[in-house]
């Protein structure tokens, strides 16, 4: 759907490397942080869609900008800096001495100048890998002429932040689902111990099937993307085919989080626990569900669109 010449592929490539070094940081930073009160006593539960929001944002704006792909060639050249990224490793083990610092202390209010400083500086971990990735010049230039696409890939990602709150109301049934789903894949090779509500415990390792193993976030994403999508290249498009896809595709990434969840209980199980509990807790199924997205479409795409663009030629 993206071609991108020659001088546009860093661009791309800037995109990537941001992609991956972000979910890296987050998942070192983030797996600690659910694992302390850091996380709702000191407000830190508020980057968890943040982080979900700017990956998805990433991937909004690239299709909001495919027809104006040439105009990136009218940019100042990407430039990456590499002290800015080093700057940003070097300010994780700070984050952590600051988040150790203000485990000391009862709340956000007991201590606001180091709540706040806490913050800022885990905010300021990716804004570095911005500025060392695409460098000051080119993110002036990129800002001023893109204002409009991100201004709306801002407004989607209010909105997403908005609904998700409503759309959770609904993970009990889709973890039930999980639940029973991972169970049955259990059952023929472990001894799987069953607790009300949704607890499974095998090995002696036991794990609860909450919200975050529902696939909700996943599901609800991958459906505002694909009405995005259908809405940007909607006369392209076989009607009865992008309609027919979207149930089978959204089962397709339902049954994605089921197999990530078996094999984390796998992994906890028979490996590590605390790795398990780590991943838990990382973008892993962020990354599953971009890998699940970009093959679907690259291989669903030409198909959904074949029959329309037949009548055009003849």
């Amino acid at each position: 759907m993206l071609r991108l010449t020659e001088s546009q592929r860093p661009f791309l490539r800037g995109i990537l490397l941001f992609s991956v070094l972000f979910i890296f940081v987050s998942g070192i930073t983030g797996s600690w942080v659910v694992s302390t009160r850091l996380l709702y006593d000191f407000y830190f539960f508020i980057y968890g869609n943040l982080g979900k929001m700017v990956l998805i944002s990433l991937i909004i704006f690239g299709l909001l900008i495919r027809s104006k792909l040439k105009e990136l060639e009218n940019l100042p050249k990407l430039k990456s800096n590499i002290a800015y990224i080093v700057l940003s490793f070097l300010f994780i083990p700070v984050f952590f001495l600051l988040g150790n610092n203000l485990l000391q202390y009862k709340s956000f209010t007991a201590n606001i100048l180091l709540s706040l400083l806490t913050h800022g500086v885990l905010i300021l971990i990716p804004a570095l890998l911005i500025l060392g990735i695409f460098g000051v010049s080119f993110l002036a230039a990129f800002s001023k002429r893109f204002w409009k696409e991100l201004s709306i890939c801002l407004g989607i990602s209010i909105a997403y932040e908005i609904a998700i709150f409503q759309v959770w109301k609904l993970w009990p049934v889709f973890s039930g689902g999980v639940l029973h789903a991972v169970r049955f894949l259990l059952s023929p090779t472990s001894n799987v111990k069953f607790i009300e509500p949704r607890i499974l415990v095998i090995n002696n390792f036991a794990v609860s099937i909450e919200q975050a193993c529902s696939g909700l976030d996943s599901l609800f994403i991958f459906s505002t993307l694909y009405l995005l999508i259908a809405i940007l290249d909607f006369k392209e498009f076989n009607k009865a085919k992008l309609i027919g896809m979207f149930i089978p595709s959204a089962i397709g990434l339902y049954m994605v989080n089921i197999f990530r969840v078996y094999i984390l209980i796998i992994i906890g199980a028979y490996v590590s626990a605390d790795l398990s509990l780590k991943l838990f807790h990382t973008y892993l199924g962020m990354v599953l569900f971009i890998i699940f997205f970009a093959l679907f479409w690259k291989f669903s795409y030409k198909w959904m669109t074949r029959s329309t663009k037949l009548k055009v030629k003849t």
